[in-house]
Parts: structure tokens; C-alpha cells; sequence
């Protein structure tokens, strides 16, 4: 595919340092250029054009991967607070957990670089993860982990393909397969790191019936569109329906859909 079937004419005469890619929405474009994070994995920004400015983001990755190393970005904590000051810094925003800019357009390249330099600036704040602690529904699982007698490592650290690393809740070992276990105990946010955390492990090759995220409660105390999106990527099982979980865990038995009746 030429770059110009896909790149805005106005985008390719001013962002010369750039590689072009489809950015997986129309009039979007992902750039990638000579800048890593520590762990090897490569800065990409995402950037089009609206009327006479450029609109850029980094699609959510530096939230994404701050949450994952345990760094909580919210509110008024010291994390927060650094989040932030980068961000003001480099006269950029947040936007449902996505680093966002707008500039004119002959200025693309500039906030191209921005977004970049703040999300490479901001991956420092990782040192500032915060001890794991466990949550009611994860202590739960460990306690239903050595009632059945299951063999599990608490917190395991799964390398992926290009270096980096991922820790979901557990990594169960049953006679016929390894099965990686996330926990999510409520709110939006721990959906969406879920959601992150298994498209990852799918990279490090752990098959579907590999991967399970459990939810507190039933179904229906969650989003039918978020419990959807989710079983697209893993099966879901739920805290008060543990003799599924059971089932899958111990015999392979596949998970009902978790909107099954919703």
C-alpha cells in the first residue's frame, strides 16, 4: 500500500521524521519513528486532521501501561499530581485516559513530537508504583485456589515478545494446561486494564481457554457492552458463580457467556 492511499496530503508535506501506518480508524494515521520506552517496546502517536488543525493522541497506551506496573494516575496522589505537571508541560490533556493535542496543522509535527516526549517522560513514573494490595475478591480467589487444591503462583510475571512484562492475579497449573487469572473487583478502569492485560497475553502465545478474568458479583452487576467487549478476548467467570470457575479450571469446561439472559 502506497502512504498516500491512507495519509492526509496536508499530514505528508509537514511530518517528515515519521513512518506512516494505517491508524485502524478512517482519516486516522499511526506514526512511529526512532523512539522506544525502556523495556523495547516502540512510541507510537496516532494523529489526523480536523479542518485547519491536527488532532493527535497515544490511543490510551500511557494509561494503559502506568496501570500496569501498579501506578495509580487518579486523583490526588503523587503520581497524579507528576501526570499532570507532564502533560501541562507539554501543553497536552488527558482525555478518557488518552494523552491528547490539537495544533494548525503546520504544526503537526511539533505535536507529533509532544505527545511522544510526554508519554516517553511519563513512563518514568512507573518507580512510582505503589505496593500490590490485595482486594477482598483477590483474596477470595487464593483462598478458593488452596481449597481446591489448585497449584498457583500469586502474581506471576509473564515476559512478552518484545521484552516487556505484564502481572496478572495468578498463573494456575492444571493437569493440562496453564490458565493466567485477572481479577477486577469493580469500576471502568479495571475493566479496561483486564481488557489490556489479556489482548497482551495473547502475544506471549496463551491460548483463549488460557486466559480468565474474574469478575466480583453476577452479571448483572456489570455493563452487558463492557462484559460483551471483554469476552471477545478471554472468558469471564464471576465471584458468585465459583463452581464455573471450578468447572473450567479443573475439566476444561467452557464458561457461559457472561450476557448470557442479560
Amino acid at each position: 500500500m502506497n502512504a498516500l492511499d491512507y495519509v492526509d496530503d496536508q499530514l505528508s508535506s509537514v511530518l517528515k521524521c515519521w513512518r506512516f501506518a494505517p491508524g485502524g480508524r478512517p482519516g486516522t494515521v499511526s506514526l512511529t519513528g526512532r523512539q522506544y520506552f525502556a523495556d523495547g517496546d516502540g512510541v507510537r502517536v496516532l494523529i489526523r486532521v480536523a479542518g485547519e488543525e491536527a488532532l493527535a493522541s497515544d490511543g490510551g497506551v500511557m494509561a494503559a501501561r502506568l496501570t500496569d506496573a501498579g501506578v495509580d494516575i487518579a486523583g490526588s496522589t503523587r503520581a497524579g499530581a507528576a501526570w499532570r505537571e507532564i502533560l501541562a508541560q507539554f501543553e497536552l490533556r488527558e482525555l478518557d485516559g488518552r494523552i491528547v493535542g490539537r495544533r494548525p496543522l503546520r504544526q503537526a509535527d511539533q505535536l507529533a513530537s509532544d505527545i511522544a516526549s510526554a508519554m516517553l517522560t511519563a513512563d518514568g513514573l512507573r518507580w512510582l508504583a505503589l505496593p500490590e494490595r490485595e482486594s477482598k475478591l483477590t483474596k477470595q480467589l487464593y483462598d478458593f485456589l488452596r481449597a481446591e487444591k489448585f497449584s498457583f503462583t500469586r502474581r506471576p510475571t509473564i515476559s512478552l515478545p518484545r521484552g516487556s512484562k505484564v502481572k496478572p492475579t495468578a498463573r494456575v497449573t492444571t493437569p493440562k494446561r496453564e490458565v493466567l487469572i485477572q481479577t477486577v473487583a469493580g469500576g471502568e478502569q479495571g475493566i479496561e486494564h483486564a481488557l489490556s492485560l489479556v489482548q497482551r497475553i495473547d502475544r506471549a502465545s496463551y491460548t483463549f481457554d488460557q486466559r480468565l478474568v474474574l469478575l466480583k458479583g453476577v452479571p448483572g452487576e456489570w455493563p452487558a457492552d463492557h462484559l460483551d467487549l471483554l469476552a471477545e478476548h478471554t472468558p469471564v467467570g464471576f465471584s458468585a458463580r465459583m463452581e464455573q470457575v471450578q468447572a473450567f479450571l479443573g475439566k476444561g469446561k467452557k464458561l457461559p457467556s457472561p450476557v448470557e439472559g442479560l
